[in-house]
């Protein structure tokens, strides 16, 4: 199951469950962990995603990119097909690479009408963190970038009467203001849902890369759960706009003592209306975690203004890039 619709299936599960929860993936029975002695919160970025004043390069010309693997790797969606593509600064210079290229799909001796439709920054599926926007002001030579469409409806004319169907040859990716486009192969053709319509093309701004993954950060078992400030297990609870305090009890249930002298990502998401957000543990005050023993994080997140009112679902996961464990859900209600 994709990350994303797990999400969106445990936050309607949420809705009917009574009180927060945790997840573990190893079967475990949680244990009561109110004792363990509360570690502040410590605002630590991650190195990667810390936003810098990036002085803008000059606009990338398509002469400076080209496509990574495949192109375009296409998956079946509800209607059409969603795909994206790696585009990389293959130049010697840094370039800026934002906004939104035309899209279009050339080489075909037939085809229907195109019609391009602009389409929002599409956010990652939990646990995936993504670079920030900066990244973009100054490509880097070798850095990449990531532009995602959605196709729909590709219904050449008159193909059945003429027994042939020859696909496009590729995906033209053409920059604005006269910077020149290339064409970027593709794995596979949208079905035709509608024929004599045209075919539509959502297009998506040029996004930062994801996070790269990374080797695990312990291979110790691990049991994560969600507790309130003090240590309890009682229901959650925010208002819009404003910070939840809550905390995390992570409990070693290996063989092994776990150390803290390479510090772990922390991934946290309030689903549906918030992004996942990640920041380092809080390792310089922790101690080595023994077996059977536990420590306790202070965690904070916003609840975004628009966040519905009611339950709201909790996620929070360790070293997503890693071993992307343990991980924790529990129910927020939320409030004006």
């Amino acid at each position: 199951m994709m990350p994303g619709v797990r999400v969106s299936l445990v936050v309607l599960a949420m809705l009917t469950i009574a009180a927060p929860g945790c997840s573990s993936r190893h079967g475990r029975t949680s244990t009561q962990t109110g004792a363990a002695p509360l570690i502040a919160w410590r605002d630590a970025p991650v190195p990667a995603l810390r936003t810098s004043s990036v002085r803008s390069a000059p606009p990338c010309r398509a002469s400076q990119l080209r496509a990574d693997g495949r192109g375009f790797t296409f998956q079946a969606a509800v209607a059409g097909a969603t795909g994206s593509a790696t585009l990389r600064n293959v130049s010697a210079r840094a370039c800026r690479l934002t906004g939104r290229p035309d899209v279009r799909f050339v080489g075909a001796p037939k085809s229907p009408a195109q019609r391009r439709i602009p389409l929002p920054a599409q956010q990652p599926d939990f646990p995936q963190l993504v670079r920030p926007s900066s990244w973009l002001l100054s490509l880097l030579p070798g850095g990449s970038a990531t532009l995602g469409i959605e196709w729909r409806n590709w219904c050449v004319p008159n193909a059945r009467a003429s027994g042939k169907l020859v696909p496009p040859t590729a995906v033209r990716v053409t920059l604005a203001r006269g910077r020149g486009s290339l064409d970027v192969p593709y794995n596979a053709v949208t079905a035709c849902l509608h024929p004599g319509e045209p075919s539509t093309v959502g297009v998506r701004p040029f996004q930062p890369p994801l996070l790269a993954p990374s080797r695990p950060w312990t291979q110790e078992v691990l049991r994560a759960k969600v507790l309130t400030l003090t240590g309890g297990a009682g229901v959650l609870r925010a208002r819009r706009g404003e910070l939840l305090r809550y905390g995390v009890a992570i409990s070693n249930e290996g063989d092994h003592t776990v150390r803290f002298d390479r510090c772990p990502i922390v991934e946290e998401l309030l689903a549906p209306a918030g992004r996942a957000d990640g920041h380092m543990l809080n390792c310089t005050a922790a101690h080595p975690l023994a077996p059977g023993a536990t420590e306790r994080f202070e965690m904070r997140i916003k609840v975004p203004a628009n966040a519905p009112l009611g339950p709201n679902g909790l996620f929070w996961e360790l070293d997503p890039l890693g071993a992307q464990s343990p991980e924790a859900v529990a129910r927020v209600i939320v409030s004006h």
